[in-house]
């Protein structure tokens, strides 16, 4: 009898199985794909909102990096129909996927993003709201038992979201301002210090740049460039704006259209290479250099002093627009390197 029971409990759970293999999976075109991960990544519109685009202000909306918005955002990502993708976007979805690999998911707060004035202005509630206070905090404890830690800038900038007016409406917030001001933080910047640190930034590197190259390689050759480029004053980038400075390099260009988030569904790397705008030669200095010190900090262990100073010597920046150009390679690491066909084709 108990045999019996064994095998239809094992008979149940194969066929179980099969009809959960034989289930048609519904491939999303790229412009559903577009679609749907806008609606996960609403957050993601305060910083880059284009015209066209629209928000859905509805209930349900998922916070960053819960559990529920990994599991939506990894069935996303697998159920695109790359076969019918063209190549930059299946390449794009490929990179997307890719990244899931690595420590991000530990780090569930994106930096540059203020969540409580954006949820504010979505009318997150609140109770959500101390919800998610109450993950952060649980999982940058999980993180620092993986050795995945914030460095100074991230965990400074993380306090200044968290104003008084946030702490004292929240007593989540008001731990999490605690728990924060007590971190101790990575001894570097740059991610190379993270757990397959340096593998994630080459993976962002390939894919921002456009081609497989060693740091090493790409550094000697922006160092060859600065010569080229004469002195002058940058006039395309408003330091007080809360704009990545590749989109402000590029305002002139028409845009292409992107899956990632976190570069405002913009496909910044095409958007370059296809713009008939060309960046003047103090333009381009600015690029090279933010490239140079973006492959200093994140892979050859630069400090924050001598970023900056590299930043102040060679651009002639004043110490708050150094240090806003530094929080621009932080936040988004790699993200200078969609200008590089712009700088080597010239």
């Amino acid at each position: 009898m108990k045999t019996s029971r064994r095998y239809v409990s094992s008979a149940l759970l194969l066929l179980t199985m099969i009809s959960g293999c034989t289930e048609p999976q519904v491939k999303l075109s790229h412009t559903d794909l577009s679609e749907q991960l806008k609606q996960l990544n609403w957050f993601s519109y305060s910083t880059v909102l284009r015209d066209g685009d629209q928000l859905q202000t509805e209930s349900g909306l998922e916070l960053p990096f819960t559990e529920t918005y990994l599991k939506k955002r990894h069935d996303l990502l697998l159920r695109a129909d790359l076969d019918n993708f063209v190549e930059t976007a299946a390449q794009e979805a490929q990179y997307l996927s890719i990244q899931q690999r690595y420590p991000e998911r530990f780090l569930p707060w994106p930096v540059h993003l203020n969540l409580p004035v954006i949820a504010q202005a979505h009318q997150v509630e609140s109770s959500q709201m101390d919800a998610w206070y109450g993950y952060v905090e649980a999982r940058l404890n999980e993180a620092r038992e993986s050795k995945i830690v914030l460095n100074r800038v991230e965990r400074q900038q993380l306090l200044d979201y968290l104003t008084p007016e946030i702490t004292t409406q929240s007593k989540a917030a008001q731990r999490l301002a605690e728990y924060l001001a007590s971190y101790r933080v990575r001894s570097s910047l740059g991610m190379y210090q993270l757990p397959n640190g340096k593998e994630w930034y080459q993976s962002k590197l390939n894919f921002y740049s456009g081609s497989v190259k060693p740091p090493e390689a790409l550094l000697n050759k922006l160092q060859s460039l600065t010569s080229e480029y004469g002195e002058g004053t940058i006039d395309r980038v408003n330091f007080s704006l809360n704009q990545l400075l590749v989109h402000q390099l590029l305002a002139a260009c028409d845009t292409r259209a992107g899956l990632n988030w976190r570069d405002g569904f913009v496909s910044l790397q095409q958007t370059a290479s296809q713009c008939e705008q060309t960046l003047t030669n103090t333009e381009r200095l600015f690029a090279v250099v933010m490239m140079e010190v973006d492959l200093g900090v994140h892979y050859f262990a630069w400090s924050q002093k001598q970023a900056l100073l590299a930043l102040q010597s060679r651009l002639a920046l004043n110490e708050d627009q150094a240090f806003v150009v530094l929080k621009d390679i932080l936040f988004f690491p790699a993200t200078s390197f969609a200008l590089l066909s712009q700088i080597t084709s010239a």
